[in-house]
């Protein structure tokens, strides 16, 4: 008696899922890359991970399926893998005080400067930067308690399913953005020496994709408690337990390695754009005053975006307004075209 189609997973997915783990780990690997001593030494070896990363992709991934989803997204993915290479680089860029000198795109800007005479695209692969590793913190949040909730959820065991049952029920009532603001603003409260402190990426960025991620963990427990209960009346499922199989590992290996990981991959690319919009929507939001958490912040695509909000009310540089609002939107696009294209082709070869 053998397992469902899904037995054979692994060999199904593992040139897309293998490119996709590849370039979610890939700005862990630029950090090391701070090491060079030497900005251009930085710079040549960022080029060279990325022309071989591209190759890979190019290897890996079925274009004719991926191909618009990865125009979309790669980009931006890039930019902010430069970022952590040569945070100082982009900084000192992103420091300038050139007030009103270079507004328009030139040699030595490509996108311009903004109000405040800071390099745009820095500012972007800052904020990129930024945003994308606030999307990584909450998709390994909500995976680390999501895949365990849900387990506990299919569980015998009254307390555990009872307890997982109200955690779920709590963050599937509470709104996503307010529990997360609420959350920010208490750690920030307490954590802060002063008021220049409170919002900087040290404190803020990992406190806001465990936010997120928490806020999230609703979306991987409910697929995979749902997934688990499907399988469960599967009949290799009573096999392999009238073969005296230990439990945990039918439930853990055949049941979550080899049958569910499809659905919680798929999942989590949905979330990881997600969180994307909801860093986004909390930098504008200190940016324009939130209450007493409106006093800075890092630098993100929705704060650049508020940062140049009098161009839409005024009517000229309108260009600076363009970067951060077709970063944001391409990369969220990009990574939930990505996800649906995911799940057709997984359907597909399953």
């Amino acid at each position: 008696m053998s397992e469902p189609a899904q037995t054979g997973l692994l060999s199904n997915i593992n040139k897309p899922v293998a490119a996709m783990v590849l370039v979610g780990i890939l700005p862990f690997c630029f950090i090391l890359i701070r090491l060079l001593p030497s900005s251009e030494g930085r710079l040549g070896v960022s080029i060279v991970v990325l022309v071989l990363l591209s190759a890979l992709v190019l290897w890996k991934v079925p274009l004719k399926k991926f191909w618009l989803p990865l125009i979309c997204v790669l980009p931006m993915y890039y930019a902010a893998c430069l970022g952590f290479a040569d945070m100082g680089f982009f900084e000192a860029r992103a420091a300038l005080s050139k007030f009103g000198t270079k507004l328009s795109p030139t040699i030595e800007y490509w996108l311009g400067t903004d109000y405040e005479g800071r390099d745009i695209l820095a500012t972007m692969v800052i904020g990129g930067k930024h945003a994308y590793l606030v999307a990584l913190y909450s998709s390994f949040t909500a995976l680390l308690l999501g895949i365990p909730i849900g387990l506990f959820l299919t569980s015998e065991n009254i307390i555990s399913k009872n307890l997982s049952f109200w955690i779920t029920q709590f963050f599937e009532i509470i709104p996503q953005l307010f529990f997360i603001l609420i959350v920010m603003g208490v750690y920030n409260f307490w954590a802060a020496q002063d008021a220049q402190a409170r919002l900087t990426a040290s404190y803020s960025l990992p406190i806001a994709g465990i936010a997120i991620g928490l806020s999230s963990l609703p979306s991987i427990a409910r697929i995979l408690e749902n997934r688990v209960r499907q399988l469960k009346v599967e009949r290799f499922v009573p096999a392999f337990y009238s073969t005296n199989v230990n439990s945990y590992k039918v439930l853990l290996y055949n049941i979550l390695w080899k049958n569910s990981i499809t659905e919680i991959v798929v999942q989590t690319t949905f979330l990881f754009g997600s969180a994307l919009l909801l860093e986004s929507a909390l930098g504008f939001a200190y940016e324009i005053g939130f209450g007493d958490l409106g006093t800075g912040g890092y630098l993100s695509w929705g704060k650049l975006l508020a940062e140049s909000r009098r161009s839409i009310l005024f009517g000229e540089n309108v260009m600076i307004v363009i970067p951060p609002i077709l970063a944001t939107l391409m990369s969220i696009f990009g990574i939930n075209l990505l996800g649906d294209k995911l799940a057709q082709h997984l359907r597909t070869e399953n």
